[in-house]
């Protein structure tokens, strides 16, 4: 009884106003996707992304920081080390007159990170130290953390 009386004061949906709805939702979606192709975003996102991770990093625009810079042209090139690399931002800090860089700080962590994975990042035909100084130079928040 109960049930009969839900359904009887229930809207009666009809088959024009689910096809106005899917019609209307249609337009919607179709809008979305062509404002953004004509604004120069690509319509699927996650292509590009992919692409972008499946070359590794290709470089980009970026400041270059003369300190990024003097690592990327040390001797050591292919060489060159974690320890390497520490002992370079830490004498530019000496110099500045900067704290020294704390041994597990994130900054150091971070860095680890990018010369452990060097090998996978950089423009083609770069050695070690420029793939590292790249990587480096690609993260505002680390460069500033370093230089800073």
């Amino acid at each position: 009884r109960f049930a009969q009386r839900t359904c009887r004061h229930a809207p009666k949906r009809t088959p024009v106003a689910f096809v106005l709805l899917l019609a209307a939702a249609a337009a919607t979606a179709t809008m979305m996707l062509l404002s953004r192709a004509f604004v120069g975003q690509p319509a699927l996102r996650g292509v590009p992304l992919m692409t972008r991770r499946a070359e590794g990093n290709l470089g980009g625009d970026f400041w270059a920081h003369p300190w990024a810079e003097e690592l990327a042209a040390s001797p050591k090139g292919e060489d060159i080390e974690f320890d390497d690399v520490v002992a370079h931002f830490n004498a530019k800090r000496e110099e500045e007159g900067l704290d020294l860089l704390e041994p597990g700080s994130s900054p150091l962590v971070i860095l680890e990170g990018i010369v452990t994975n060097s090998a996978l990042s950089g423009q083609p035909g770069m050695n070690k130290a420029q793939r590292i100084a790249d990587g480096i130079q690609a993260s505002s928040f680390l460069l500033s953390e370093l230089t800073e």
